[in-house]
């Protein structure tokens, strides 16, 4: 456990809240369960987290640390990050002033705050904690395929692209399968999920040969105690900068089942000039290259269908059923019932067989 899930947080995401770099600020508000108590955003002063983000939390967004401050906070919590994961040079002041007025600091990027000299020597100065989530374990395994022998029946988010709600589902379909009275593990894969439930390891920071076998090692640790595991998934196989971190989490995960996640408003990969393929045509790709290691098959597909209405929404997914043949729905919108059922399905057919 990286921190206690009662520590009070402050979210630093100036000038990002409610966009598209914020999504480890939003995936913290609505899914960990320590209280937020602020979110720092100077653009977004004076309103609140519902009013940005229509969830029922109603922590006032405020402009500066000292504001922020008057919330007793114990932690700041960085929530925006970018591609590269770097840390913009102008938050070191703010990261300092919240080590020197008494907090600790909760890092999701690849520049690890331990690493900077002035921030460490205030953060030993003050007693202050740096928690740097992305940093891996010192002692990895390399994959060898033991995580398809585990009894749980193990489930892997896989993606057409970055940002489209892997996480999302992941932990929605462990929400759906504990709603029904059965055990479910959330394994996170990425800074957001690791900030959430307090464990697990950032696959995008591993050296190449040992991603695989840290997904691996998290699956071995879950799938003897739980009925269902929940693997985050991270990029997608068709993006150019990230595919090899999604490939090593299929392999490594051996899942038994896959579940397809899209955001419906998304046409191109990233930022960049190539289109995303086909629903059908990234089913066929995500099974193929699951199949040398272990055969498993796209059971649904999670849509992310935010800023759509619910008239778009329901033609979206309506849409994607006839495409996939598959079930599809908004899990977030909608709940994940109708994909955990076809999961659950499949793994009695897959198990009657044995």
């Amino acid at each position: 456990m990286y921190y206690s899930q009662k520590a009070r947080l402050a979210i630093y995401a100036e000038g990002e809240f409610g966009k598209g770099r914020s999504k480890t600020a939003e995936g913290v508000i609505r899914y960990a369960k320590n209280p937020v108590v602020a979110v720092i955003d100077s653009t977004e002063a004076g309103r609140t987290v519902e009013d940005v983000m229509g969830v029922p939390c109603q922590a006032p967004i405020v402009a500066s640390i000292a504001e922020a401050l008057s919330y007793k906070p114990d932690a700041l919590l960085l929530g925006t990050a970018w591609t590269g994961g770097q840390m913009p040079s102008d938050w070191k002041p703010d990261i300092i002033t919240a080590i020197k007025s008494g907090l600790d600091v909760i890092n999701g990027l690849h520049d690890f705050l331990s690493d900077d000299p002035d921030i460490a020597r205030c953060a030993e100065l003050h007693q202050r904690a740096l928690l740097d989530v992305r940093r891996p374990p010192a002692v990895l395994p390399v994959a060898s395929g033991k995580a398809a022998s585990v009894p749980a029946m193990t489930v892997l988010t896989v993606g057409s692209d970055c940002s489209v709600g892997k996480m999302t589902a992941a932990l929605e379909l462990a929400a759906a399968a504990r709603k029904a009275g059965h055990t479910a593990k959330f394994v996170a894969t990425g800074q957001t999920g690791i900030m959430i439930c307090g464990e697990g390891i950032a696959i995008d920071r591993v050296i190449g040969d040992f991603m695989a076998g840290a997904i691996e090692q998290m699956v071995l640790e879950s799938g003897f105690n739980n009925d269902f595991v929940f693997i985050e998934g991270q990029g997608s196989l068709v993006h150019p900068g990230f595919s090899g971190v999604t490939l090593a989490l299929v392999h490594g995960a051996c899942p038994e089942a896959m579940i397809l996640c899209h955001k419906c408003t998304k046409t191109r990969i990233g930022e960049m000039p190539f289109s995303i393929p086909p629903l059908a045509e990234l089913v066929t790709m995500y099974e193929y290259m699951a199949e040398s290691v272990r055969p498993s098959k796209v059971l649904g597909v999670a849509l992310n269908t935010s800023g759509m209405t619910d008239k778009a929404a329901v033609q979206a997914i309506a849409a994607a059923e006839e495409e996939t043949g598959l079930p599809a729905t908004d899990p977030v919108r909608y709940g994940a019932g109708k994909l955990f059922e076809a999961i659950v399905k499949e793994g009695r057919l897959d198990r009657a067989a044995l």
